[in-house]
Parts: C-alpha cells; structure tokens; sequence
C-alpha cells in the first residue's frame, strides 16, 4: 500500500505529529508541579494538544489510506484544540501581567481605580504575612481591624462571624459546596478574587480562617502552595495577609512547614 499524497506531505505531516508528541510529554512532565492556577493551564494545554495529536494520527493514516474518510473527524479535533490553544495562551499573558505587572493590569487593563490609601494608624499590624495557630483569637484581631478601619477580605466558613465587624469595608467569600458560594477545591477562583481585592484596594487585609475545610477536599500540599501564593501575592501588592489555623489538625511537620513561611502571631 504505498502513499496517497505527495511524500514531502507526509515528512510535514509526520514533523508536526513528533513536535506536538513532544509538547505533550514536556507538559505531562509538569503536571501538578506548580502553583493551583498555573497547573489548570498546564492540564487544558496537555489535553487541547492531545486532541490535536489525535488528528495529526488520523492525517497519517490518511497518507496512506481512507482518502478524505476522517477529515470530518480531523476538523472537529483540530477547531476544538486550535480554541482550547489560544485561551491557554491568553490566560497565561492574564496571568503573567497578573503576577509581575499588577500595577499595569489595574490601571491600563481592567480601567478599576483604586480606592484610597487608608492609614495604619495606631495598629499593631504592620504590612506582611502572618499565622495565627488557633482560632479561637479571630474575634480580639477582627476587633482591633474594625478600629483601624482596613479594607478586609475574609477566605471563611462562617460568614455571619464578620456581620457585627463589617463597616462597610469587609468583603467575604464563603467557602462551601452549596450554590452561592465558592467550591473549597477552586483554589484558583480564590486567588483570583484576592488579588483583585488587593489591586483594588491598597494595604488590604486579607484572612483566611477556612484552613481546615480546605484541607479536607484537597492534599496539604496544595494548600500550601495556595497560602504561599497568596503570601507572594500580598507582599508584592503592600497588603496584609492573616492565616487562622486550629493547630491540632495538622502534623508537626506540616506546621513546620506553615512557620517557615508565615510569622506567627
């Protein structure tokens, strides 16, 4: 059975059959090994590139047989894997612009004004990251925030406890599996809504006292690469981050882990 087409084809063919291959194999050796948001691209762009390997096969075959018999087939994979392509590649500029040029992205992209600075005053707390191994202490530091008047954003499970705190100015996300709040697997939907906060309003306070709800649907590993993400995040933007953890449900290890990042309160 010999070649249908032109043999100069199917030497192309054949060439960008080995270098989407090797794509996919570069992305399947990075698979979760990144942070919650850039490891989501990773797995869109293996699986779009898979597609597109699929129908790269199928254009082989049709080298050598079948005529025109899988171009339907072909045109489906290479349209779904073409769009799948271009998003990846448009979230991951997002998400660059997002990391390194937050300044750009508020003002020249997005068009939101920021709010006005809002003075620290007399507060004990200064700019940076900062744990909080029980969360029985929630009440004294949301008291003490209240009398200083920061922009807040709470990560929590119990959204009434910032109902007697919120001035105005307390913004919550409740971390849930019912409708209306946020999947406490979407970690990369959290730190999308924190980041933006913080662009949006400066020297924000940002608090997550949901560690252990988040730890029971995701790996202790994951969770930290989120909390130390958004360290990155708050730092770079001049907020504040707070972190309430029960220290009784991780292991010594694991808050090990926490205390070499985050300084304890």
């Amino acid at each position: 059975m010999g070649l249908i087409v032109p043999l100069y084809v199917f030497i192309l063919d054949l060439i960008l059959a080995l270098a989407i291959g090797y794509a996919i194999f570069f992305l399947y050796m990075r698979l979760d090994k990144y942070d919650v948001e850039l490891n989501i691209l990773i797995k869109y762009s293996f699986v779009f590139l898979l597609l597109a390997e699929i129908g790269r096969i199928l254009d082989l075959v049709d080298n050598f047989c079948c005529g025109t018999d899988f171009a339907l087939v072909e045109e489906i994979l290479y349209f779904i894997s073409i769009l799948g392509v271009i998003y990846t590649v448009l979230r991951y500029i997002m998400l660059v612009e997002l990391r390194y040029m937050p300044s750009v992205v508020v003002n020249a992209g997005t068009g939101v004004k920021s709010r006005p600075r809002v003075p620290r005053g007399d507060s004990p707390f200064s700019v940076g990251v900062y744990i909080i191994l029980s969360r029985y202490r929630l009440s004294d530091v949301l008291e003490l925030l209240k009398d200083a008047d920061f922009p807040i954003m709470a990560i929590t499970r119990s959204p009434s406890i910032y109902e007697s705190f919120d001035r105005g100015n307390i913004e919550v996300l409740w971390v849930t599996q019912v409708p209306g709040g946020i999947q406490p697997t979407a970690l990369h939907v959290i730190q999308d809504k924190v980041i933006r906060f913080v662009q949006e309003n400066p020297e924000a306070v940002v608090i997550v006292d949901s560690v252990e709800y988040l730890l029971l649907y995701n790996d202790f590993r994951i969770v930290f690469k989120f909390l130390v993400n958004l360290k990155d995040y708050l730092l770079a933007l001049k907020g504040t981050l707070m972190i309430f953890v029960d220290d009784t449900v991780v292991t010594p290890q694991e808050k090990s882990f926490l205390l070499k990042e985050f300084e304890p309160l």
